[in-house]
């Protein structure tokens, strides 16, 4: 049973993500976040999502299952304040107003669907403040999720725009890589895909030197191209291209070859020199807006 600190309030945050639901648990000490328990799952809801927009019964027993084990933890943290919330899947899915209330019982907190602009929000605040905050020097920061994805331009604690796009990692797999063959053609089309999809929203090449990638997909692929290496080294087009080659040579690599296109066609549209893995996003995010919430000074 975990010792509280009752001078050093608890907090949580629960994602029902598209891919995973993930649990953060922490507390704030002189300013700076401690997680003291986090929890993940991977439920698969976007890989469930049929053409009808119905999420299958099977992923939903998963997510079910998930949340109680949360509830567990939430339990025994006894968090002075909890937020839940859920993502592109169930904000698409079109039974999830029957899900909702079923995954609120499990948890014992209500589960609000945001928006892509309040996933974003919260994602920069994430960042911002693991950055550091008062860091006027302008940020773009990304979060590629398994059926959407956010850009966020600020400058130091501000957000300046945000953009969200029903685009994902899982999405572009599902599109060009669904027979599990990664081919140079089918490569070249999701990046096409891609880049095509981030011109619509009008960002222009701005000739980034550096972007923060607040997402696992960043992550996983930072780790193939660096093995052994730093996990916060950044990924530059020439290591994605590595990776490219790497994938279709082995034919191995299909769970990322969608994320991994969608990267690539992202940094050729933006000119983005290289982006850089951040170990924050959405759930330190919804963390430090509990604390501000909660009246603490920033």
């Amino acid at each position: 049973m975990p010792t509280i600190d009752q001078e050093s309030p608890i907090y949580a945050a629960v994602e029902l993500g598209s891919d995973s639901f993930r649990l953060h648990i922490g507390r704030f000490n002189d300013g700076v976040l401690e997680l003291v328990a986090t929890m993940c799952e991977r439920v698969e809801l976007s890989a469930s999502l049929d053409e009808d927009g119905m999420l299958d019964s099977a992923a939903l027993r998963r997510a079910l299952a998930c949340l109680a084990q949360f509830r567990s933890a939430l339990d025994a943290w006894k968090p002075h304040a909890v937020r839940v919330v859920a993502t592109a899947a169930l904000r698409m899915a079109r039974n999830a107003a029957l899900f909702l209330p079923a995954a609120g019982r499990a948890l014992g907190y209500p589960v609000d669907i945001i928006a892509g602009d309040e996933a974003g929000r919260l994602v920069y605040l994430g960042v911002a403040n693991t950055l550091g905050a008062a860091d006027p020097a302008p940020r773009l920061v990304l979060d590629i999720g398994s059926i959407s994805t956010e850009l966020v331009i600020g400058e130091g604690a501000t957000i300046r725009r945000i953009e969200s796009f029903a685009l994902g990692a899982v999405r572009q797999s599902l599109t060009f890589f669904a027979n599990g063959q990664i081919d140079a053609a089918g490569f070249d089309a999701a990046v096409r895909s891609s880049r095509s999809r981030f011109a619509e929203a009008g960002f222009g090449a701005r000739g980034w030197a550096m972007a923060y990638g607040a997402c696992g997909t960043v992550r996983a692929l930072a780790g193939h191209a660096h093995r052994g290496g730093n996990a916060g080294t950044p990924l530059t087009r020439a290591d994605l291209a590595g990776l490219r080659d790497a994938f279709i040579a082995t034919r191995q690599g299909m769970h990322l070859a969608g994320g991994l296109a969608l990267l690539y066609g992202l940094m050729e549209e933006l000119e983005i020199a290289a982006v850089t893995p951040v170990a924050a996003g959405l759930r330190v995010g919804a963390l430090w807006d509990l604390r501000q919430r909660a009246g603490a000074a920033v």
